[in-house]
């Protein structure tokens, strides 16, 4: 930055560089640099009040200058986000109620009635199937493997189940996102970098033969080389404008397991992945209205490339149905259009 000084402006200490007014935060011990334009983006909250330009609010300050809060940062950057962006992003061994109280604690009720609509929408959904992988034997009322690529195969181990050279998961019961809207979570761990991640949804199990094997008709929520993408087969085309979001450069690499979620409720779909290892996640969202006559849950991983087989492994694999009559607007809508009511502008 060009031409910055620091000054004393209304008890806090800031950093002027003529665009914006960043101001310097001890959270917790935890230094966060942000702009009096963020802070009292909710006009009316204690944190507002805080932080306005008029404010007769007395403000500690560290040996620094710089003026404490006493909470905890990791909670404290969630609120900080939702201010900068309108979006919460939670990691996922981060705690909903931290985030919560923090946030009625200061005043957002935008944030908190944003939480308290998640929470509620947790007990809208019933487990349709859920599937740890226990057992050393594939339950055939829940699953058919298919092993038409050459080299694919399976194993069953210590609750994971282990996909090599684009063998096919394919599951025995249908879940039609008309019926009620389809989330699909688990776990994924490659064996290689170069190794795909590929679920598809509204698909009749069937795949397109050689020399790829791919699957044959569906929606298909796909990740490889660094790109998120959401694939039509056969006849089931996306017709929406495409919405990726991203925290950080998500990494998939060997060895890390990534959390993923997906949602089809007939018309909107969406899949998120995200890993805690560095931190990092990404969503990507479109629209879709072709219907399938079936509706299969198909996974599968990449095929044989020469002689470099491919792997990765699926545990804590759950489908549930969103139960309520009024559809659940999808996450990343939800998250968006609930702004808040003020000018957005950082």
């Amino acid at each position: 930055m060009n031409n910055i000084n620091l000054e004393f402006n209304n008890e806090f200490i800031v950093i002027n560089n003529n665009q914006n007014e960043w101001v310097k935060l001890n959270v917790g011990g935890q230094i966060i640099h942000t702009t009096l334009t963020t802070l009292t983006k909710e006009k009316g909250s204690m944190l507002g009040l805080m932080f306005k330009k008029d404010t007769t609010w007395k403000h500690t300050r560290d040996e620094n200058g710089f003026i404490l809060i006493d909470a905890d940062p990791r909670y404290f950057m969630v609120i900080l986000n939702f201010l900068r962006h309108g979006e919460i992003v939670v990691e996922p061994n981060l705690n909903y109620y931290g985030v919560l109280s923090l946030a009625r604690y200061f005043g957002l009720n935008s944030l908190t009635d944003l939480i308290d609509n998640e929470e509620n929408n947790k007990n809208s959904w019933s487990n349709l199937l859920e599937e740890n992988f226990v057992s050393n034997e594939l339950d055939h009322n829940r699953w058919i493997v298919q092993r038409d690529s050459p080299g694919s195969n399976f194993i069953l181990e210590e609750g994971k189940f282990k996909l090599i050279n684009r063998a096919y998961l394919v599951s025995k019961e249908q879940f039609n996102p008309d019926d009620g809207e389809i989330r699909v979570t688990g776990i994924w761990t490659k064996d290689s970098q170069e190794d795909f991640f590929q679920i598809a949804t509204r698909s009749d199990g069937s795949n397109q033969g050689s020399p790829y094997f791919e699957v044959k008709n569906g929606i298909e929520f796909h990740y490889s080389r660094g790109q998120a993408t959401i694939i039509g087969r056969g006849s089931i085309l996306p017709s929406g404008m495409v919405k990726i979001k991203k925290q950080g450069e998500f990494f998939f690499g060997a060895g890390v397991p990534v959390h993923f979620e997906i949602f089809d409720d007939g018309c909107t779909v969406s899949f998120s992945l995200w890993e805690t290892t560095h931190n990092t996640s990404i969503t990507i969202e479109t629209t879709c209205t072709n219907k399938n006559l079936t509706n299969y849950l198909v996974i599968h991983n990449r095929e044989k490339i020469n002689t470099n087989s491919m792997s990765s492994w699926i545990s804590n694999l759950k489908v549930s149905r969103w139960d309520k009559s009024t559809p659940r607007r999808n996450r990343y809508r939800r998250l968006t259009d609930k702004r808040l009511n003020l000018n957005t502008s950082m």
